[in-house]
């Protein structure tokens, strides 16, 4: 056998055989004219001995190849062993756990008790249904392609006619286990995320496949890409409505930075400007407000459930045409390429540490009152037009640098009310951090006061995103009954 033990000791002699063949045939080789008179027949003998050797080095090369291929078939067969156990695996986790939920974890994120939680099949989609169109964006493992969604059961031409944009992600490498199993958990979280207007939505998954390595799930399509790169590339067209306050006395000992600023919102014939204009090609002060109010309801409404997004940044917030914003990629696969993502020395994997408050850096902790510190970089991003936190501190100082009671500094386009909001979210006590709830209320309290206009403009809007949501929901429901019935133990 030439795999195992065996196979290196049986070359090993091999080899030392056909060197002592060749160091015996050129050893005993002599050079004397006389000698080679008496050995008229010595270059057959030479021809015979050279033969000989690369007969046995061809013949060992030989067998070290078929020994490799032995070697690669065995090495092939235990991975494809410990993928088919790793598969099984997995579809035993959407199954969720038989056991319930222990008492001590009931109150717990449900990021806690992903063990429990089961992929609802009521959301299976049938492969041959899903039309996977151009990609959207991607990261080192996954990728997001934009889809279209045929109706199931088409009665009439106009529903077969009839599809939903839609968003499909996947991983890049069937076989990179790990990834298919992030995807999976954060399948398995989306099901238990009721639909909310700034939240993105589940429409639903194919599982139909996973054995195969192929796992795709299915959200709504937002049409304007992530919310950081919509405010900075319209950072040069802002229109800024936060001016000096003029009943505040001058004074020349007062910095210009240090002067308080109020909100105009009115024309030159003193009449109060449209709220948020829907024109994509513009970017004011009022929409920094709606999107910093639709933030955090949509983080609201998570920690009801409770869920802990522990990446909350405005990369990971999608923009709508209309200016809403969804707040997506609250599971658990992460996209390590991007730059913002730090690599510690004693941690695993990259993480955004710019975003991470001190707690959730020194030892992986991440809770509701970290995703507040999060909130409060959110702002910064908005009110510095898509700015980097700590844009003069290296990666590796940023710890020490919050350590030592220093945080983002007071960004030109924000009202000292809503700064002196992002100070309360980064409390180095987590305990004294605001929870959502008393953000929102901070904001409403805020935006009736100094910008009413404004907050009346978002509560229509989420009005309507609430009525377009649930009308997804029941297209959702009536066209799931074909494929609703895969049993994951079967496929």
């Amino acid at each position: 056998m030439l795999c195992g033990i065996k196979a290196p000791i049986t070359l090993l002699a091999l080899l030392f055989l056909a060197s002592c063949v060749d160091s015996e045939s050129f050893g005993n080789r002599v050079t004397r004219s006389d000698d080679v008179k008496k050995e008229p027949q010595g270059g057959s003998i030479f021809k015979i001995r050279t033969t000989v050797f690369f007969f046995i080095y061809g013949f060992l090369v030989l067998l070290a190849f078929i020994g490799f291929l032995v070697w690669r078939l065995r090495r092939s067969k235990f991975q494809a062993r410990n993928s088919k156990m790793h598969f099984e695996n997995i579809c035993q986790e959407l199954d969720g756990s038989e056991d319930p939920v222990p008492e001590s974890m009931k109150d717990a994120p449900i990021n806690d008790k992903i063990d429990y939680l089961p992929y609802k099949k009521n959301y299976e989609i049938a492969k041959e249904n899903l039309e996977k169109g151009p990609v959207l964006g991607h990261g080192m493992f996954g990728v997001v392609k934009k889809g279209y969604l045929k109706m199931a059961d088409p009665k009439t031409e106009d529903e077969q006619k009839m599809k939903l944009e839609v968003a499909v992600k996947s991983v890049k490498n069937t076989y990179a286990l790990d990834q298919i199993s992030m995807l999976a958990a954060e399948l398995r979280l989306m099901c238990a995320i009721e639909k909310f207007p700034n939240v993105l939505a589940l429409v639903g998954a194919v599982t139909s496949e996973l054995r195969k390595g192929h796992l795709l799930i299915v959200t709504e399509y937002i049409d304007q890409g992530d919310l950081l790169e919509y405010v900075r590339k319209h950072r040069h067209l802002f229109e800024d409505h936060l001016v000096p306050d003029k009943t505040e006395p001058d004074s020349y000992l007062t910095p210009l930075s240090a002067k308080r600023k109020t909100y105009h919102f009115k024309n030159e014939e003193g009449e109060t400007e449209k709220a948020i204009s829907q024109n994509l090609d513009s970017l004011t002060t009022s929409d920094l407000l709606s999107f910093g109010l639709q933030i955090a309801n949509g983080m609201q409404y998570l920690s009801t459930i409770p869920l802990v997004h522990r990446d909350l940044a405005l990369r990971n917030v999608l923009l709508k045409k209309n200016k809403t914003i969804r707040i997506a990629d609250f599971g658990m696969a992460r996209k390590y390429d991007d730059k913002t993502y730090y690599k510690q020395s004693s941690k695993e994997v990259p993480v955004p540490i710019r975003w991470m408050s001190p707690e959730a850096v020194h030892n992986m902790k991440f809770t509701q009152q970290s995703d507040v510190w999060s909130f409060g970089i959110c702002l910064y991003e908005l009110f510095t037009l898509g700015g980097l936190p700590y844009p003069t501190i290296d990666n590796e100082d940023i710890y020490v640098y919050i350590q030592s009671g220093r945080r983002c500094l007071q960004p030109d386009h924000c009202h000292l009310e809503l700064y002196d909001l992002m100070k309360l979210c980064w409390n180095a006590k987590p305990e004294l951090r605001p929870t959502f709830t008393h953000i929102v209320e901070y904001f409403v309290e805020h935006m009736k006061k100094s910008a009413e206009h404004v907050y009346d403009f978002v509560e229509d809007m989420l009005r309507l995103e609430a009525e377009s949501q649930r009308k997804l929901d029941d297209w959702i429901r009536i066209n799931r009954s074909e494929a609703s019935e895969v049993d994951l133990k079967s496929v």
